[in-house]
């Protein structure tokens, strides 16, 4: 029996970020397609948030087409819910193998309002849909919160021994249980270390982020050391076409002269 396609993974949290698991109730009309199709649509759409695990659209049975569903038989353990038992979606073309689960009887007294109720396996449908806006990667967190603040703080970033961005203007963006960001002007980094790559990623959040390898001393590429948004989406415009570096993948990053992490 295949196992189910397993979904993006978290970004690092902070160390110190306390454990939260709790289940929510979405005012949007959310909605799966699949195969050209809609599979389920509701506005009674319950959320499972944590910050250990991505959040998940739990969806009325009623809301899911039963026709697609096709029972798989596997089972398997969630990290909180207990079992799990999945079905196939079959659009009489398209057969994918565990793509809808819900739980058994999840023992959580919190998460009893899950109970009969279906999640699909996020990258193995078609789209995903709030209102009229299509959502990447992941179900969106109600409760995760973006704010990007201009400072005058003094930004420095070393990579291969050498200081390659040095800024007194960042832009600093803070996201709900993530390490704060640091997003530089390209006028303040040395470009001629950095190296356009052909990697790309989606936050459901921030939109698709174009990345840089770095180029070391020797000629040799650290790859993927910094990304951009090029055209974020409206919400974050502060952060258009400024660069960002992974704390491990240089030397250091300085924030008034304290190295962060």
């Amino acid at each position: 029996m295949n196992a189910p396609v397993t979904n993006t993974k978290l970004q690092p949290r902070e160390a110190s970020t306390p454990r939260l698991v709790n289940v929510l109730s979405s005012p949007k009309r959310i909605r799966v397609r699949f195969d050209g199709q809609t599979i389920a649509d509701s506005r009674d759409v319950l959320v499972l948030r944590s910050n250990h695990f991505l959040p998940i659209y739990f969806f009325p049975a009623e809301a899911a087409l039963a026709s697609v569903l096709k029972p798989s038989g596997h089972r398997d353990p969630h990290e909180i819910g207990g079992e799990r038992q999945y079905w196939d979606l079959d659009s009489g073309d398209r057969r994918t193998a565990n793509a809808a689960w819900t739980f058994v009887s999840p023992p959580d007294e919190e998460l009893h309002p899950l109970a009969g109720r279906i999640a699909f396996v996020w990258n193995a449908v078609d789209q995903w849909l709030e209102e009229e806006e299509e959502v990447f990667v992941h179900a969106r967190d109600p409760y995760a919160r973006i704010d990007v603040l201009h400072s005058t703080s003094h930004v420095r970033v070393w990579f291969d021994g050498e200081l390659i961005a040095d800024s007194r203007r960042p832009v600093l963006l803070f996201e709900t249980h993530l390490p704060t960001r640091y997003y530089i002007h390209p006028d303040d980094v040395r470009l001629d270390r950095l190296v356009a790559s052909d990697s790309n990623t989606r936050c459901p959040y921030k939109g698709i982020a174009s990345y840089w390898s770095g180029r070391l001393k020797d000629g040799s590429i650290a790859r993927d050391i910094a990304w951009s948004y090029r055209d974020p989406i409206d919400e974050i415009p502060k952060i258009k076409g400024l660069i960002a570096f992974y704390p491990q993948a240089v030397d250091r990053i300085e924030l008034d002269g304290e190295t962060v992490s």
